[in-house]
């Protein structure tokens, strides 16, 4: 799953869909270089948001040492003209940022740190070429101002960086299974390319003699801190942010780490900028029981840090999710109103501490629950002072969390009181980012709010008077769509949203979804197309056969990657969903090739063993196929080995419970297998993994059973207690297993809850009610139809249709995983025959 920077990243290209920053709105600002005609012997393509230059007739290796210059954004163009014109004299290949939003892009705050700093990329064809093309480069731009390129070893004092990696596109799995860029070892075996923010070269290459001095240099640059890292709270390409501990006296400080022209902001502004606005803030608000104290600024290296006091105490984000009340299927209205003083106490105390600092003329600008720290009294502390600016001052930007932004003409004084409306709403109805996707939410979340948690009109802050005073009619439409007496205006609106964002023009997605998406193609079950055309399939819904031929030129298109993964990651999840379309030949035809692919490491259904020989299983039918299971009985003897503690090379023991990653998957195959043969041992093996799935289950203070798994309690369908349970029912008509049936009545307690994050299939609300509908028979009818409802606080109606907000809520989805696509296959399980004529549940959430 991609974090929070890397979802940011995504969100840049289009306001609607996650769309990758190759397709960054800049046509009207490139560089010169990228734009008409190539140069006379030059051939030109983009890719990305990258401009490649390459001399007609020109041949690259493989891999070697390559070259990278960084840039600051105001000397950029300048730096780009002198790379070029070496590059171009000596005609070796380069590749470019292609404009300057490009490069803010690169190397913005939310960029990953292993590409931060890169502007300029040479590709030297020898060693003697790129030692020779090092020293003139070095020479040339010497003085220039650049971030350093953290992956790199930096020669002599100009922005110009050496780095031994891959020239041209070679893949292969890591250790964990995943597709990464790959070098070819002296065996000619391809091994993982690292791309970690730190210079490390292959265990087979020596450096040249010429970059010792400069290896040298690098081990001498720099200084010492006065102070131990405890934590690293933080890491970013603006730097990190860390707990530490001054050295003599153990006093815990944070320590603030700000990258010279790295880190970039929507308005260009680096993190030392951002930094010397902190600094001038803490200064001027020194002695405020609601700011840190500042202890020092001091430059280590080519880095500044920031030394602040650390606040003892909790932040205010973490605190709200432990107490909120909604999460809890029975919640009571004593506990809505008890949360509901608690956040009034809070934001009472951040309204004085905001007249505090407007009382010294100083505007916060980024107040959101993640930049409060409460004491261990309740009283607030602000921390992130890197949008504080003059009460006056109009140039320094607000920020604020997703959905949290202030409305255009706000400043100052009323811009923090904006925010301070917004963090009130947040705790109380934690979906904020909603408002990104269509503003009319927030007066539906605000009454939706008060309704909760019994609050009248007047509690709480002042609405600001540019938040809209009424719901929108996509609100109203999406309301009377959910209320009505069938699901099926509701799945005829998903679908036609569907169709509303297919690109079948573009080659690298079918269908908007996941930012995962883009890391295969767009072609997979989980996050592709494979998953979205499996649901209009299965809803019975109408498709062009475009949409399947775009799949399988897509397939084929990336014959070269490794081919392993499981049921929703993988080839053979592909093949099951072509077959189930009726593209029986491109199923067989990807069968076959994943046939000859080094199995996956994981054990389960997601990207593992279980997932592929759950895919095999079903191809055994589809495509009538003996071979296919036999390769799923083979791989389920290795499960059952592994479960039973053989070690089996190739195959990692499963530790996770869920049905998407862990035990419960396994599982869920060894049961399917017997069903189809009727040898016994699956069905021990089963039993042994359903044993360790519900042992990894802990009773919460609500009664509820949830995976306890790295300190959360999870119950969605992915890794929760709800998919075991599903697979623990179906268990249960073959054997016995002592506390079952109270297990399942656990589970139903946490299927229902009053508020859910997100909407989707597997980590969201109407996976949650697909469990219900199963798990609850007739009694929770009314519940699940109450769940339903519930979904109008997510979806948006458009004149095109029904849109889903997928994970983080920042764009729409339509993949089967975290979009519209799992929430068709959902609704349309939920209208199908009642009783024993129901669609068997686990077959729907795996391509049965």
């Amino acid at each position: 799953m991609a974090d929070v920077h890397e979802t940011q990243l995504y969100c840049l290209a289009d306001p609607t869909y996650y769309d990758t920053p190759g397709r960054l709105r800049d046509g009207d600002s490139r560089y010169p270089l990228g734009l008409g005609e190539p140069p006379e012997g030059w051939r030109r393509e983009q890719r990305g948001l990258w401009t490649v230059l390459r001399p007609d007739g020109g041949r690259l290796p493989e891999q070697g040492w390559k070259l990278h210059v960084s840039a600051a954004q105001d000397g950029a163009e300048r730096t780009l003209a002198v790379a070029a014109g070496i590059c171009t004299a000596r005609r070796v290949a380069f590749k470019f940022l292609r404009s300057p939003a490009a490069l803010r892009v690169a190397n913005g705050k939310y960029a990953g740190r292993g590409g931060s700093g890169k502007f300029v990329t040479v590709y030297p064809a020898t060693d003697g070429d790129f030692l020779s093309l090092a020293e003139e480069l070095a020479e040339a731009l010497a003085g220039f101002p650049g971030p350093y390129v953290l992956t790199d070893l930096r020669i002599g004092d100009a922005p110009v960086y050496a780095r031994y990696g891959a020239f041209v596109e070679l893949w292969c799995r890591d250790a964990e299974g995943r597709t990464v860029p790959a070098l070819r070892d002296p065996a000619g075996a391809l091994v993982p390319d690292p791309r970690e923010p730190a210079f490390r070269l292959p265990a087979w290459v020596e450096p040249p003699a010429a970059l010792r001095p400069h290896l040298a240099a690098r081990e001498a640059a720099g200084g010492e801190l006065p102070y131990r890292i405890v934590e690293v709270l933080q890491v970013s390409n603006a730097g990190g942010i860390y707990l530490a501990e001054k050295y003599g006296t153990g006093e815990r400080v944070v320590l603030r780490e700000a990258r010279p022209y790295a880190g970039l902001d929507g308005t260009g502004a680096d993190a030392l900028t951002r930094l010397r606005r902190e600094r001038w803030a803490l200064e001027r608000l020194a002695g405020l029981a609601c700011v840190p104290r500042l202890h020092e600024v001091r430059t280590v290296w080519e880095h500044t840090f920031l030394v602040q006091e650390h606040i003892e105490g909790v932040q205010l984000f973490a605190e709200a999710i432990r107490r909120y009340p909604l999460v809890h299927q029975n919640c009571t209205a004593e506990q809505r109103a008890a949360y509901a003083r608690w956040v009034g106490g809070v934001v009472d105390g951040l309204a004085e501490a905001l007249d505090a600092l407007h009382a010294r003329g100083v505007r916060f600008g980024d107040l959101h629950p993640a930049n409060v720290v409460l004491r261990p009294d309740g009283s607030v502390v602000l921390v992130d002072f890197e949008y504080a600016a003059e009460l006056d001052d109009r140039r320094v930007p607000t920020a604020g969390a997703a959905g949290q932004h202030v409305p255009p003409g706000l400043g100052g004084a009323e811009a923090d009181r904006y925010l301070l409306w917004a963090t009130w709403l947040m705790l109380l109805m934690p979906v904020m980012e909603l408002a990104d996707c269509d503003p009319g939410k927030l007066p539906a979340l605000e009454r939706r709010a008060r309704e909760w948690f019994g609050l009248g009109p007047e509690e709480g802050p002042v609405r600001p008077a540019a938040v809209a005073r009424v719901e929108s009619a996509s609100e109203r439409r999406g309301r009377e769509l959910l209320a009505g007496p069938s699901l099926d205006p509701v799945c005829r609106e998903l679908v036609a949203g569907i169709h509303a964002g297919a690109t079948p023009d573009r080659p690298d997605r079918l269908f908007p979804g996941d930012v995962a998406g883009f890391a295969d193609g767009g072609t997979g079950v989980s996050h592709g197309a494979a998953g979205v055309l499996y649901a209009l399939h299965r809803a019975g819904a109408d498709w062009p056969q475009e949409y399947a031929d775009w799949l399988v030129a897509a397939v084929r298109r990336r014959a070269d990657r490794p081919a392993a993964g499981g049921l929703y990651d993988g080839p053979l999840g592909i093949a099951l969903a072509l077959a189930r379309i009726g593209r029986t030949e491109a199923a067989e035809e990807l069968a076959g090739r994943a046939r000859t692919a080094l199995p996956a490491r994981a054990a389960g259904l997601f990207g593992g063993r279980a997932g592929a020989a759950l895919a095999r299983l079903r191809l055994a039918d589809a495509l009538d196929s003996p071979r296919e299971l036999a390769h799923a009985l083979d791989d389920a003897r290795e499960l059952a080995a592994v479960l039973g503690g053989a070690p089996v090379p190739g195959l990692d023991e499963p530790t996770a419970a869920g049905l998407l990653y862990g035990l419960a998957g396994v599982a869920l195959l060894q049961l399917r297998l017997y069903r189809r043969t009727g040898e016994r041992w699956l069905l021990d093996s089963g039993r042994v993994a359903l044993e360790r799935a519900v042992a990894r289950c802990v009773r919460v203070p609500d009664g509820s059973a949830q995976v306890l798994e790295s300190g959360r309690r999870l119950a969605y369908l992915d890794r929760g207690s709800s998919g075991i349970a599903l697979v623990l029912r179906e268990y249960l008509e073959h054997g016995e297993l002592p506390g079952g049936e109270a297990f399942l009545a656990d589970v139903r307690k946490v299927c229902a809850p009053g508020f859910i994050r997100e909407p989707g299939l597997f980590r969201g609300r109407v996976g949650l009610t697909l469990a219900l509908d199963r798990l609850g028979g007739a009694p929770a009818r009314e519940a699940v139809l109450g769940q339903v409802g519930r979904l109008q606080w997510h979806l948006v109606a458009r004149p095109e249709g029904l849109l889903v907000p997928g994970m983080r809520l920042r764009r729409f989805s339509a993949d089967l995983h975290t979009g519209a696509a799992g929430v068709l296959l959902a609704l349309s399980g939920l209208t199908e025959g009642r009783g024993a004529e129901r669609a068997d549940v686990l077959d729907l959430l795996t391509l049965g």
